[in-house]
């Protein structure tokens, strides 16, 4: 006779996202992050549909002003998402890690700075790329052209989307530093495009 064995235990089902990021503090948050950001792009579209007429028939200066401050606030989205790279390259340096004037280490400073980024550099990606959504769509609304900014402005999307696809596997450490080298890249393009538009 087969002896059947029931566990006591209820079998946990693990989401798609346990599977990356194991911390579940971290997961709930970035959870939060990922639907503020879809409910801006939502909220955006359906404005800008609401609003259709009006833009169309608005002075395209005062337009290009619109969405260019979309593109202004991401862009210090970014920096607080990029920021994370010289603080953690700092922390191991040991010249400024073992700087000390008076009672003030620096090193106490740059792991809270390393701690507060840390925590933050999903969020703020997440919600950054929200705006630079609705940054596009308007762009291209009034008509799309062949031309430099508008270029800069696509590949900067297409680093962008391969840069959170590997910011998934950069949890586990599996994505051999091309989340950084993607960081790198996009950031480039990004100020190209922010800096000559």
């Amino acid at each position: 006779m087969v002896k059947i064995i029931y566990s006591s235990q209820p079998t946990k089902k693990s989401s798609f996202l346990s599977k990356f990021i194991p911390n579940r503090k971290e997961r709930k948050i970035i959870i939060l992050s990922f639907l503020v950001s879809a409910i801006l792009i939502l909220s955006g579209i359906l404005l800008i549909i609401a609003n259709h007429q009006q833009l169309f028939t608005q002075d395209f200066r005062h337009y290009k002003g619109t969405f260019k401050q979309l593109g202004s606030i991401s862009r210090i989205g970014y920096f607080v998402v990029i920021s994370i790279y010289p603080i953690y390259f700092l922390l191991k340096l040991k010249k400024v890690k073992n700087f000390q004037w008076g009672n003030f280490q620096l090193k106490g400073l740059l792991q809270l700075l390393a701690k507060l980024v840390r925590k933050w550099h999903v969020p703020a990606a997440l919600l950054s790329t929200g705006l630079i959504v609705l940054h596009s769509i308007l762009a291209i609304l009034r008509g799309f052209k062949v031309d430099f900014t508008y270029l800069t402005g696509i590949a900067s999307m297409v680093v962008l989307i391969f840069l959170m696809f590997l910011g998934l596997k950069r949890f586990k450490r599996t994505d051999k530093q091309w989340h950084f080298k993607l960081a790198i890249a996009f950031f480039i393009l990004f100020m190209i495009h922010a800096t000559f538009s």
